[in-house]
């Protein structure tokens, strides 16, 4: 059920409490929740004002469907999805490589709205038996012995306080992994500092381009993508610069001016951009986009989730996919650790064979993602002289 957050109560109890309500965080509460669990679903913010648009590939389109139903149902309202026909990507060449969806299963893509797409599963959570708290953080979590709980909660607001106990406590809290924060288990970073610098564009004419965009340049690499909805009768697009932050096209790409002088040396992009008649529309926005995973994924009644567990850059274009994925197995993983009578009286750290399940497919997840992220920035064979591109060859060359 969907609740407002009523901070004047005391002593309420839940089987699980998710701290986050991104798309890690309300998929894990769909699964439990279906289960029967007692699921709280805690989100810090009140409303987003933004967040960077993201594409899937047909593979994930599946996944999608199973949290959120037939996307083609005219019962459903996902103004946050737009269908793309394939990517467009100059990489290793300055020659431009076309992957088409039209042969796929699916036979397309899918660009997200993020805001429309996690209101959407928030939706879907509370509607599956989850209670959603927004505009309240997780103020502390400390250990308990009482019964068959593990935690208690202090969970504040502007309005107040209250205390919740719960038996299992789970980190979607995104990079931030306020949780694992509190328990003093360290995020380590890898070797990157990959920052997202995103400005948003318009333009009153149409756009009939479905392509995915990536362009690798000097100093790091282009996304854009035409993004789902409209305002205003006018069509929009995101064109995102990932670059290392240090560097000095990290301070041009802070500024207006700046980005355009970036953007008028891609390829592709600035010439798609100037044959639409595309013009710049509110502020640039920037987000972290380097590789970082949490020291310890599990531990005692706890367990981390999507981004808060680990972060990946967003050339592996996995961000949505791995939220959905990784939560569908941690809340199937948590539900049997709870209920499961041969584990006897249930032990919730490392022993329980669940729980260990868990932790040893997110640390197979993150060697593999490593393995795939070198080896697609090592096929980049131009700009040998710059450093963007040199520290991504040196990560390569250790790793190896």
């Amino acid at each position: 059920m969907l609740s407002a957050p009523l901070l004047d109560r005391t002593g309420t109890t839940w089987d699980v409490v998710i701290v986050g309500s991104g798309p890690a965080g309300s998929a894990t509460a769909i699964t439990l929740a279906k289960y029967g669990q007692r699921v709280l679903l805690v989100e810090k913010r009140g409303s987003s004002s933004f967040k960077l648009g993201e594409s899937l590939s047909p593979a994930s389109i599946g996944l999608v469907r199973h949290f959120l139903g037939d996307l083609e149902s005219p019962e459903q309202q996902l103004p946050g999805l737009f269908k793309t026909a394939g990517n467009i990507s100059l990489w290793g060449t300055g020659q431009a490589e076309i992957t088409d969806f039209f042969f796929t299963s699916t036979g397309h893509g899918l660009c997200v709205n993020r805001l429309a797409f996690d209101e959407t599963l928030r939706t879907k959570a509370a509607a599956a038996g989850a209670t959603l708290l927004r505009d309240v953080r997780l103020q502390s979590c400390a250990r308990i012995e009482s019964g068959h709980f593990n935690w208690q909660l202090t969970l504040t607001s502007r309005t107040g306080a209250r205390q919740d106990r719960a038996r299992y406590l789970v980190d979607c809290s995104g990079r931030q992994a306020v949780v694992a924060r509190l328990l003093g288990v360290p995020t380590l970073h890898h070797g990157d500092r990959l920052f997202a610098y995103a400005q948003w564009f318009s333009c009153s004419g149409g756009d009939d381009d479905r392509y995915t965009r990536i362009e690798a340049a000097p100093h790091g690499w282009w996304y854009s993508n035409r993004l789902p909805g409209s305002e205003d009768n006018e069509t929009r697009r995101l064109v995102v610069l990932h670059t290392d932050k240090d560097l000095p096209a990290a301070r041009l790409a802070a500024s207006r001016q700046g980005f355009d002088q970036l953007l008028d040396g891609s390829t592709h992009i600035a010439r798609l951009l100037k044959a639409r008649e595309y013009h710049p529309c509110g502020i640039i926005r920037g987000a972290p986009a380097h590789s970082q995973r949490l020291r310890d994924f599990c531990g005692d009644a706890w367990m981390a989730v999507g981004d808060a567990a680990q972060a990946y850059d967003p050339l592996s274009s996995q961000g949505i996919d791995k939220a959905l994925r990784t939560a569908s197995h941690a809340g199937h993983m948590i539900h049997y650790a709870l209920t499961d009578p041969s584990q006897g009286a249930p032990k919730l750290d490392y022993r329980n064979s669940y729980i260990h399940r868990y932790d040893q497919e997110q640390r197979q997840l993150w060697q593999t993602y490593l393995s795939q992220r070198d080896f697609y920035y090592g096929i980049q064979s131009r700009w040998f002289d710059q450093l963007f591109w040199q520290r991504r060859r040196r990560l390569a060359n250790e790793a190896s």
